[in-house]
């Protein structure tokens, strides 16, 4: 390995030499290292120069010959066939460390194109006839002549860009290749008792190796290790002191003691254990393992060892401490899941076996790299492994350990799933048990990294969503800890935020809305992170959905439409605060009326939005002189099929700024009466006074006509009829009527109440009282007013209503018909009593 390394160096730097001397005919040799490939590449690919703007097509032409130099290093070293997966992601990511160089050129050179062609704008069309002065004419060939140079290197460029997309695919490919091979690479079948007995006495001779190697690392470096021991020492202690620190003040502090008060009190509690009995254990073996490993205590084999053992030795305790932390195995009140203690006992058991397993796997796995390992030690290696995992993996999996306490004393399951048939509990759990058995398949039949790499995978993406879902859950139930009216963390948002309860209640909801898409795309980073794709990869993911598509000259991206919806909304939230602004501090310190408030303020809404989308389209990237191109074909379905919807928003616009009616209005539109509530863009509200609302195109209140009893103030009429018999004296009574409507407070003094004369009829005089109110809404008060204190006065004086004369006449057959029933039908109608006159009474 170290040969090899050296070979492929060597070769690499004769690459970056040839680079430098201009000859790129190089041949690739053996696969390098992973740092000494990415340090070769960064020297071929020298320093990355910061182009000035005056001088970017200068610069460009040695940049692309660079840069194609760059490039066929990055296909010489990453077409071979024998490089490892970390190999080739150190190759991506200098090619889209490259590409993305290549494409700030290209957004510079884009710049100058837009400034010469404005330039070039500039000078206007050239006339028809030729004849123009010879230094515009001489300008605009030189404008001209540049424009074409600096659109080749720009074509250039473009053309980089897309070979370095075709290596980072050739990459991608080669990834794929290279772990398809690893993983179905047969070795020697473990069943067979020969290849179980050469593979126990290598292992054995291995694990010889990797606990002599450390000891005899530092008895040849005797003094190297004394000059260490100080700041060694020194590092152990503070780590020490920290553990110890959180161990017995910390815990002893916040842990978990007594009885909960409260499930946030828990939540404390665990993140107290878990920094304590994880996190601080595992910074006190990491300390002093980083102090050796930068002071270069150890070198070769036994820094191998000694890394691994600490990266292994960290993640135990760090699961372990999380794991405890959460189950509390021995403190059943502080237990954050609602697991019954057997259960709880088993788990956590199991875990601790399971856990064990895989990290002194992991670094036997971890040292095995740099060592020449046999077949056989690596088919019998994985057989042992896969069996210890799915052993321990399918103990765990069993469903009675991972029910609610409640809903196994019970022994019924009312939930959804359950009553539907569909349990993702249970589906999730065959696909572990699937995976688990299918890795000790693999592990029989000689596949061995498949089976280590399958188990291993399933075992970080299963304590991933153990993590996740308790993560979130436990961000849930904090939620509803501020969500429940009786606690402290509910009274104080609402002291603090101003909040109702169902404003809290509908925040908790998009809050846990967000907090599981969090939960998704935590778990598909990092079930991505899992299997293989490193950092880079998932960064040019993002990258190629970010750059978007093309719309014509516009380029649509995620990024700019994420742009326009938040400038859409910054824009409405600014419109909505002006608005609410003239409605709270501004309008009630004026005389203005409340028509024309709603009016002015209904305009600043429609302005504001036409803005905010305004603002939105320039945002995501369109010319908004091409907004004219669009009305142009929009008005063909407007003239067809929005008419209707256009005649009512342009008769909207028209009612706030002629005012024919007005928010408050008191108006009659044919069988319909009552007051303006709401005008809105199509139609405005009308409620009736039997509380109704009426919804009426805006169109209708500007073609047809209406009755606006407040159009330009309140004064208003009201008539009230009051009859008088003719043996009363009308002028009496006519000022008892002035005198009641005198006396109302609700009456306008001028136009002062009169008294009209209205007519005669059969029964009695006809008197009315026509009296002017100072607000007409008040009308049926006032006229109900008016009825009792004129019937009241008219009585005190002892003249009465007169009563209708009514004159009844009957036949005399009807009579017969009434007393003696109707004739029956086999009466022979011959003998029937002749019908008689009329009789009157």
């Amino acid at each position: 390995m170290l040969r090899s390394a050296f070979l492929v160096g060597s070769v690499l730097a004769a690459v970056a030499w040839s680079l430098a001397a201009g000859n790129v005919h190089a041949q690739p040799a053996s696969p390098p290292s992973t740092s000494s490939l990415q340090d070769t590449i960064t020297r071929s690919l020298g320093p990355s120069p910061a182009p000035d703007t005056d001088h970017v097509l200068e610069e460009t032409d040695g940049d692309i010959a660079r840069w194609e130099q760059a490039l066929e290093v990055f296909r010489l070293i990453g077409g071979r066939a024998d490089l490892s997966q970390e190999q080739l992601a150190v190759i991506r990511t200098q090619i889209v460390d490259t590409k993305a160089v290549i494409e700030e050129r290209r957004r510079q050179l884009d710049a100058q194109i837009s400034q010469l062609h404005a330039q070039l704008d500039s000078l206007g069309p050239p006339p028809e006839d030729g004849l123009e002065p010879d230094a515009v004419l001489r300008r605009r060939g030189e404008l001209t002549e540049r424009i074409r140079e600096v659109e080749g290197r720009h074509k250039e460029i473009g053309l980089l860009i897309e070979l370095a997309d075709q290596l980072v695919e050739q990459i991608g490919v080669a990834r794929v290749a290279e772990l398809r091979e690893r993983l179905f690479t047969q070795y020697p079948t473990p069943l067979r008792p020969e290849v179980l007995l050469t593979g126990l006495r290598d292992g054995l001779d291995v694990l010889a190796r990797i606990i002599s190697a450390p000891l005899m690392d530092l008895s040849r470096g005797l003094e190297r290790s004394l000059s260490a021991l100080p700041p060694l020492i020194t590092v152990t202690v503070i780590a020490l002191a920290v553990w110890l620190a959180s161990l017995f003040w910390l815990e002893r502090r916040f842990g978990p003691h007594g009885e909960p008060t409260s499930y946030s009190r828990r939540v404390l509690a665990a993140i107290v254990v878990a920094i304590s009995r994880g996190l601080a254990p595992a910074a006190v073996i990491a300390a002093p393992v980083f102090v050796i490993e930068q002071l270069a205590v150890t070198s070769g084999l036994a820094t191998i060892v000694l890394v691994s053992a600490q990266e292994a030795l960290v993640r135990f305790l760090l699961l372990t401490g999380l794991i405890r932390a959460a189950l509390a195995p021995h403190n059943t009140p502080w237990r954050l899941p609602d697991i019954p203690d057997e259960s709880v006992s088993v788990i956590w058991r199991r875990s601790l076996i399971l856990l064990t397993t895989l990290h002194v796997a992991l670094f036997l796995i971890e040292v095995a790299q740099n060592l020449n390992i046999s077949p056989e030690l690596r088919s019998g290696f994985a057989l042992v492994f896969s069996v210890l995992i799915a052993t321990n993996l399918l103990a765990l999996l069993r469903r009675d350990y991972w029910e609610p306490q409640a809903q196994a004393a019970d022994g019924e399951d009312e939930s959804d799933d359950a009553r539907t048939g569909i349990d993702p509990g249970t589906v999730i759990r065959w696909l572990l048990i699937l995976v688990a058995v299918a890795g000790v398949a693999f592990a029989l039949i000689g596949y061995s990294e498949a089976a280590i790499w399958l188990l291993s995978k399933l075992i970080d993406v299963s304590f991933l969503a153990l993590a996740l879902i308790m993560a979130r859950g436990l961000v849930r139930d904090l939620g509803g800890i501020v969500d429940d009216p009786t606690t402290r963390a509910h009274r104080w948002v609402q002291r603090i935020a101003g909040a109702s309860d169902a404003a809290i209640t509908r925040t908790i909801f998009w809050f846990n809305i967000l907090i599981d898409l969090a939960t998704f795309a935590g778990a598909m980073l990092g079930i991505a992170l899992i299997v293989g794709m490193s950092a880079g990869d998932l960064y040019l993911i993002v990258m190629r959905a970010l750059e978007g598509f093309d719309v014509g000259s516009v380029r649509i991206s995620p990024g700019s439409l994420l742009a326009g919806l938040v400038a859409f909304f910054v824009a409405l939230v600014i419109t909505r605060m002006i608005q609410r602004g003239l409605v709270r501090r501004i309008f009630p310190h004026t005389h203005i009326d409340s028509g024309v408030q709603h009016s002015v303020t209904a305009g600043i809404g429609y302005i504001g939005v036409t803005l905010a989308l305004l603002t939105a389209v320039a945002t995501v990237g369109f010319d908004l002189s091409n907004l004219a191109l669009i009305a142009g074909a929009l008005s063909v379905g407007i003239g067809f099929g929005l008419q209707a919807i256009v005649n009512n928003f342009v008769s909207g616009l028209i009612l706030l700024a002629e005012r024919p009616i007005k928010v408050g209005d008191w108006i009659k539109i044919g069988a319909f009466e009552g007051t303006v509530k709401r005008i809105n863009v199509r139609a405005t509200e009308i409620q009736t006074f039997q509380r109704s609302e009426v919804i009426i195109p805006n169109s209708e209140l500007i073609t047809s006509a209406l009755i606006n009893y407040t159009h330009k103030d309140k004064y208003g009429r009201i008539d009230v009829a009051v009859p008088v018999s003719y043996g009363e004296d009308p002028k009496k009574v006519g000022d008892i009527l002035l005198d009641v409507a005198s006396e109302h407070p609700m009456v306008a003094t001028w136009p002062e109440p009169y008294l009209y004369f209205h007519g005669f009829d059969d029964v009695a005089m006809r008197l009315q009282l026509r009296v002017y109110l100072i607000d007409i809404n008040n009308f049926l008060t006032v006229t109900n007013d008016l009825h009792f204190g004129v019937a009241e006065r008219l009585r005190a004086a002892g003249i009465a209503f007169p009563r209708p004369h009514t004159d009844t006449r009957l036949r005399r057959d009807d009579v017969q018909d009434r007393m003696l029933g109707p004739v029956p039908a086999d009466r022979d109608f011959d003998h029937q009593a002749p019908k008689g006159g009329e009789m009157d009474s």
